[in-house]
């Protein structure tokens, strides 16, 4: 898939991306331009994401690279056009002090985040409050910020009148910054007991409590 010159960095981290696309519930999207590549992750909550990158520039400046994550309930969500108005953004990235990395580095580091998302909601209170979320509420949402839910009637009525408080895709917009797990290979054995440890916040406690009585009315 990803041939050609390549400098040494960057042809390594996408060989590690290949490596971790490895584990069972990600997944690398064959693609026709070494430009662009699409991951899918299957979350621990049941949720499913899809994390985009993309180099408008055409060259391999790290920099360039424009990254999405777009989040569903069920997979064919983010592969039928039709159940396609079920998704909604979720504004993250990874953290400032990542980006200096290659793009491989970074969208394995993403993904592998996103495939234990009950952990990373946790600390990212966008990530809990999507996991929570009613599939057909989705409809109705376009982004998960940090401040504030933006739902399509919002969006598009702040589009239109050119007055949008925080604009999907533009450079102000405030994302949502994570890190590196600490101890995240442990992902390649699903069978593991996933070890929650809460932060001292708590408001964290509260995000936990509420996806558990969310997946106990689930389980009844």
């Amino acid at each position: 898939m990803f041939t050609g010159s390549m400098d040494s960095p960057h042809l390594k981290s996408i060989d590690f991306l290949n490596g971790v696309c490895s584990i069972d519930g990600i997944e690398l999207i064959p693609s026709r331009s070494v430009y662009d590549i699409t991951l899918r992750v299957h979350g621990r909550s049941g949720r499913h994401y899809e994390i985009v990158a993309s180099n408008p520039i055409g060259l391999y400046n790290e920099g360039a690279w424009e990254t999405r994550v777009i989040g569903a309930a069920w997979k064919k969500d983010l592969t039928s056009k039709q159940s396609r108005p079920y998704t909604a953004k979720l504004c993250l990235e990874i953290h400032e002090d990542k980006q200096h990395l290659p793009i491989g580095d970074r969208l394995a580091s993403l993904a592998l985040s996103l495939h234990n998302d009950i952990r990373l909601a946790m600390d990212i209170a966008l990530v809990a409050q999507f996991i929570v979320c009613p599939r057909n509420d989705l409809n109705e949402i376009h982004t998960f910020q940090e401040e504030l839910i933006v739902t399509e009637e919002m969006y598009e009525q702040q589009f239109s009148s050119n007055d949008l408080i925080e604009s999907v895709g533009d450079e102000d917009e405030e994302f949502e910054f994570i890190d590196f797990l600490p101890n995240f290979w442990h992902l390649e054995n699903d069978d593991e007991p996933l070890n929650l440890e809460p932060t001292q916040n708590t408001w964290v406690q509260d995000i936990e409590e509420d996806i558990m009585r969310h997946y106990d009315r689930l389980s009844d």
